[in-house]
Protein backbone atom coordinates (compact mmCIF):
# COMPACT_ATOMS: atom_id res chain seq x y z
CA UNK A 1 0.00 0.00 0.00
CA UNK A 2 1.23 3.63 -0.74
CA UNK A 3 2.11 6.22 1.76
CA UNK A 4 -0.23 9.29 1.92
CA UNK A 5 2.53 11.49 0.32
CA UNK A 6 3.55 8.98 -2.46
CA UNK A 7 0.12 8.93 -3.55
CA UNK A 8 -0.06 12.68 -3.01
CA UNK A 9 2.45 12.94 -5.74
CA UNK A 10 1.16 10.60 -7.89
CA UNK A 11 -2.00 12.50 -7.88
CA UNK A 12 -0.12 15.54 -8.70
CA UNK A 13 1.46 13.81 -11.38
CA UNK A 14 -1.84 12.59 -13.01
CA UNK A 15 -3.11 15.92 -12.65
CA UNK A 16 -0.47 17.52 -14.31
CA UNK A 17 -0.95 14.55 -17.77
CA UNK A 18 -4.58 15.31 -17.54
CA UNK A 19 -4.37 18.84 -17.89
CA UNK A 20 -1.33 18.49 -20.47
CA UNK A 21 -4.07 16.00 -22.49
CA UNK A 22 -6.84 17.94 -22.58
CA UNK A 23 -4.99 21.03 -23.54
CA UNK A 24 -3.45 19.54 -26.42
CA UNK A 25 -3.00 21.32 -29.69
CA UNK A 26 -3.86 18.15 -31.42
CA UNK A 27 -7.41 18.22 -29.92
CA UNK A 28 -7.49 21.40 -31.68
CA UNK A 29 -7.87 20.56 -34.84
CA UNK A 30 -10.24 17.14 -34.29
CA UNK A 31 -12.74 20.10 -32.32
CA UNK A 32 -12.57 22.15 -35.39
CA UNK A 33 -13.07 19.39 -37.71
CA UNK A 34 -15.91 18.09 -35.99
CA UNK A 35 -18.01 21.72 -36.22
CA UNK A 36 -16.63 22.70 -39.69
CA UNK A 37 -18.34 19.31 -40.86
CA UNK A 38 -21.67 20.24 -39.16
CA UNK A 39 -21.26 24.21 -40.87
CA UNK A 40 -21.93 24.77 -44.49
CA UNK A 41 -18.59 25.13 -46.67
CA UNK A 42 -18.88 28.89 -46.60
CA UNK A 43 -18.35 29.12 -43.26
CA UNK A 44 -15.64 26.43 -42.45
CA UNK A 45 -13.02 29.22 -42.77
CA UNK A 46 -14.03 30.99 -39.74
CA UNK A 47 -14.53 28.18 -37.56
CA UNK A 48 -11.26 26.27 -38.62
CA UNK A 49 -9.23 30.41 -37.99
CA UNK A 50 -11.54 31.76 -35.33
CA UNK A 51 -9.90 31.51 -31.62
CA UNK A 52 -11.56 28.98 -29.01
CA UNK A 53 -12.89 32.70 -26.77
CA UNK A 54 -14.08 33.47 -29.98
CA UNK A 55 -16.75 30.78 -29.84
CA UNK A 56 -17.52 30.97 -26.13
CA UNK A 57 -18.22 34.35 -26.78
CA UNK A 58 -20.83 33.69 -29.31
CA UNK A 59 -22.54 31.14 -27.04
CA UNK A 60 -23.02 33.76 -24.69
CA UNK A 61 -24.69 35.63 -27.13
CA UNK A 62 -27.01 33.16 -28.17
CA UNK A 63 -28.97 33.04 -25.40
CA UNK A 64 -30.17 36.56 -25.74
CA UNK A 65 -28.79 39.77 -27.22
CA UNK A 66 -25.80 41.48 -24.46
CA UNK A 67 -24.18 44.40 -24.83
CA UNK A 68 -20.50 44.18 -24.86
CA UNK A 69 -20.26 44.93 -21.18
CA UNK A 70 -22.95 42.42 -20.19
CA UNK A 71 -20.94 39.75 -22.42
CA UNK A 72 -17.95 40.56 -20.81
CA UNK A 73 -18.90 40.48 -17.45
CA UNK A 74 -20.84 37.10 -18.31
CA UNK A 75 -17.38 36.17 -19.87
CA UNK A 76 -15.00 36.85 -17.00
CA UNK A 77 -12.89 38.54 -19.40
CA UNK A 78 -11.63 42.07 -19.90
CA UNK A 79 -13.72 44.51 -21.67
CA UNK A 80 -11.18 45.23 -24.47
CA UNK A 81 -10.71 41.34 -25.18
CA UNK A 82 -13.75 40.85 -25.69
CA UNK A 83 -14.18 43.96 -27.80
CA UNK A 84 -11.56 42.49 -30.01
CA UNK A 85 -13.14 38.97 -30.30
CA UNK A 86 -16.70 40.83 -31.31
CA UNK A 87 -15.12 43.43 -33.85
CA UNK A 88 -13.38 39.62 -35.51
CA UNK A 89 -17.02 38.07 -35.04
CA UNK A 90 -18.61 41.15 -37.00
CA UNK A 91 -15.87 40.74 -39.97
CA UNK A 92 -16.91 37.06 -40.17
CA UNK A 93 -20.42 37.90 -40.44
CA UNK A 94 -21.42 35.85 -37.84
CA UNK A 95 -22.47 38.71 -34.74
CA UNK A 96 -24.24 42.22 -35.64
CA UNK A 97 -24.49 44.74 -33.67
CA UNK A 98 -27.85 46.69 -33.38
CA UNK A 99 -27.91 50.37 -32.20
CA UNK A 100 -29.37 50.56 -28.19
CA UNK A 101 -32.25 53.39 -28.70
CA UNK A 102 -31.27 56.26 -25.99
CA UNK A 103 -27.43 54.58 -26.15
CA UNK A 104 -25.20 55.94 -28.04
CA UNK A 105 -22.47 54.05 -26.72
CA UNK A 106 -23.65 50.49 -26.71
CA UNK A 107 -24.93 48.08 -28.66
CA UNK A 108 -27.21 44.60 -29.09
CA UNK A 109 -24.87 41.99 -29.96
CA UNK A 110 -26.61 39.13 -31.82
CA UNK A 111 -25.73 35.94 -33.80
CA UNK A 112 -26.26 36.12 -37.68
CA UNK A 113 -28.10 33.24 -39.14
CA UNK A 114 -24.42 32.33 -40.50
CA UNK A 115 -23.54 32.81 -36.61
CA UNK A 116 -26.39 30.90 -35.30
CA UNK A 117 -25.13 28.09 -37.10
CA UNK A 118 -21.58 28.18 -36.06
CA UNK A 119 -22.90 28.37 -32.42
CA UNK A 120 -24.80 25.36 -32.77
CA UNK A 121 -22.31 23.41 -34.21
CA UNK A 122 -20.08 24.52 -31.22
CA UNK A 123 -22.70 23.73 -29.08
CA UNK A 124 -22.97 19.92 -30.58
CA UNK A 125 -19.47 19.65 -29.69
CA UNK A 126 -19.84 20.69 -26.71
CA UNK A 127 -22.44 17.52 -25.99
CA UNK A 128 -20.89 15.31 -27.75
CA UNK A 129 -17.42 15.83 -25.44
CA UNK A 130 -20.00 15.60 -22.81
CA UNK A 131 -21.31 11.88 -23.75
CA UNK A 132 -17.94 11.30 -24.50
CA UNK A 133 -17.09 12.02 -20.71
CA UNK A 134 -20.15 10.53 -19.34
CA UNK A 135 -19.02 6.91 -21.07
CA UNK A 136 -15.75 6.61 -19.83
CA UNK A 137 -17.54 7.56 -16.01
CA UNK A 138 -20.00 5.28 -16.27
CA UNK A 139 -17.14 2.18 -15.76
CA UNK A 140 -16.84 3.58 -12.16
CA UNK A 141 -18.93 2.49 -9.42
CA UNK A 142 -21.58 4.83 -7.40
CA UNK A 143 -19.26 4.97 -4.58
CA UNK A 144 -16.14 6.22 -6.79
CA UNK A 145 -17.86 8.57 -8.57
CA UNK A 146 -18.86 10.13 -5.23
CA UNK A 147 -15.35 10.34 -3.91
CA UNK A 148 -14.55 11.40 -6.91
CA UNK A 149 -17.39 14.57 -7.06
CA UNK A 150 -16.32 15.33 -4.05
CA UNK A 151 -12.58 15.69 -4.74
CA UNK A 152 -13.20 17.37 -8.13
CA UNK A 153 -16.02 20.09 -6.23
CA UNK A 154 -13.45 20.99 -3.03
CA UNK A 155 -10.80 21.29 -6.43
CA UNK A 156 -12.89 23.54 -7.70
CA UNK A 157 -13.83 25.59 -4.75
CA UNK A 158 -10.14 26.52 -4.05
CA UNK A 159 -8.20 29.57 -4.28
CA UNK A 160 -5.11 29.96 -6.03
CA UNK A 161 -2.90 32.45 -4.34
CA UNK A 162 0.24 33.07 -6.25
CA UNK A 163 1.31 29.44 -7.95
CA UNK A 164 0.21 27.67 -4.49
CA UNK A 165 -3.87 26.13 -4.29
CA UNK A 166 -5.23 27.10 -1.04
CA UNK A 167 -8.10 25.49 0.86
CA UNK A 168 -10.95 28.45 1.24
CA UNK A 169 -12.08 29.40 4.65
Amino acid sequence: MKTKSALIADIDELVRAVGDKFDSDEDGDAERDFMAHRCPARLRAAVRELPTLSMHLMAGIEDEPLSLVKLAARSGQLKGTVSKHVQRLVEAGLVQRTPIPGNRKESHLTLTADGGLVADAHRQLHEEMALGLRDFLKRYSGAELQVLEKVLRDLASTKKIGVRITVPE
